[in-house]
């Protein structure tokens, strides 16, 4: 009898089990500089937006327009690209843990790695009506 892998897994036996979860999450010295990257974006991107709203007021009021677009584009595409990088990365590590993949939240203990595995990545037999 075989177990179905989880997403983001790999296919195990039954005799050699799940991959250890503490040992599956990638260290905090890894993931803190791709978080804070990621929330360096989404600074970005407010900035961004705020700027866009400046652009338009300022052709509204007939003032030249190329540095507030220039500063738009700019802040736009540092954001956008600050967030997919930072994302790209997060997702391309062996962690199987959603929290690990998201910039916002903090990194996880041991033990809450631990709870996590056993609640949500719980080995399933697989029955031969499927």
């Amino acid at each position: 009898m075989t177990v179905e892998p989880t997403p983001g897994g790999g296919p195990w036996t039954e005799h050699d089990g799940p991959p250890d979860p503490v040992r599956e999450h990638v260290p905090s010295a890894t993931i803190r500089p791709l978080k804070a990257l990621g929330i360096v974006g989404y600074i970005a991107l407010l900035l961004a937006i705020a700027l866009l709203a400046v652009t338009i007021a300022a052709a509204a009021l007939d003032m030249m327009l190329a540095p507030w677009i220039a500063a738009t584009v700019v802040c736009g595409i540092i954001g956008i690209g600050a967030l997919v990088f930072a994302r790209t990365r997060l997702v391309a590590t062996r962690a199987l843990d959603r929290p690990g993949h998201d910039p916002i939240v903090p990194e996880v203990s041991a033990e809450e790695a631990a709870e996590y595995e056993s609640e949500f990545h719980v080995a399933r037999p697989r029955s031969d009506n499927t």
